[in-house]
């Protein structure tokens, strides 16, 4: 996978959990993503090696909802 395609797939995969994330927590989106931008989950997901893109947009809003409970790992891929 090219960068370029790798960056326009992060940008619809982060669409879809922030609106998870919102969903989840009754936040707005705009909170939701601010939130989710400084987050460990976002830092791995936007490492194309790491392959949390693998993960589904709820597997991924789950993730950040338990790092912010203090109960973050990431499962095996």
């Amino acid at each position: 996978m090219t960068e370029r395609d790798f960056e326009i797939m992060l940008y619809g995969i982060t669409a879809n959990v922030i609106e998870k994330i919102a969903e989840l927590n009754n936040w707005t989106e705009d909170v939701a993503m601010e939130r989710f931008a400084q987050s460990k989950v976002y830092s791995y997901l936007e490492r194309e090696k790491t392959k949390v893109w693998h993960y589904s947009p709820l597997m991924l809003a789950q993730l950040f909802n338990e790092e912010r409970a203090g109960k973050f790992s990431l499962p095996e891929v």
